[in-house]
């Protein structure tokens, strides 16, 4: 199966921990002709290879991640501000993860959605689904600038 996909979306998150799932959700949820949406799940290092032998234009990455904003808020995350954030419940700190993949990408850009909880049981709530069907069609119609970036 070739790829011609030159733009891949990664969702990261955890499907029983309500919120923390919303990366996941979107991968799952994501049909655009344009994309390939690959969903990491708790261990997004599992995807690597696929994005290595892509070496998309540009890699999206959307993970909940608090940053003590309104619930379902979606801010793109500078690269330099990833360490100093609660993003990862996972087994790899994204961080490290991007680093890795730089070499392969042209581009890569994190999004991140404030979380109203991550606790074990809980469905994505509201404000985060909503959120969540928002960022599919602003990525589906090539608008991530429409995104603020977090101060």
């Amino acid at each position: 199966m070739k790829i011609k996909s030159k733009k891949v979306l990664v969702g990261v998150g955890n499907n029983l921990r309500s919120d923390d799932g919303a990366g996941s959700f979107i991968a799952q949820k994501f049909k655009c002709s344009s994309w390939l949406a690959l969903d990491g799940k708790t261990a997004p290092e599992n995807i690597t290879s696929a994005i290595k032998k892509i070496k998309p234009k540009l890699l999206v990455i959307v993970d909940a991640t608090e940053m003590n904003l309104d619930a379902g808020s979606l801010r793109i995350i500078p690269l330099e501000k990833i360490i100093s954030l609660n993003i990862s419940t996972h087994s790899m700190p994204l961080y490290f993860l991007i680093e890795y993949l730089k070499p392969y990408c042209q581009k890569i850009i994190l999004i991140g959605i404030q979380p109203v909880s991550t606790q074990i049981g809980d469905s994505i709530s509201k404000p985060v689904l909503k959120s969540c069907y928002s960022l599919i069609e602003l990525l589906k119609d090539n608008r991530i600038e429409e995104i603020k970036i977090l101060s």
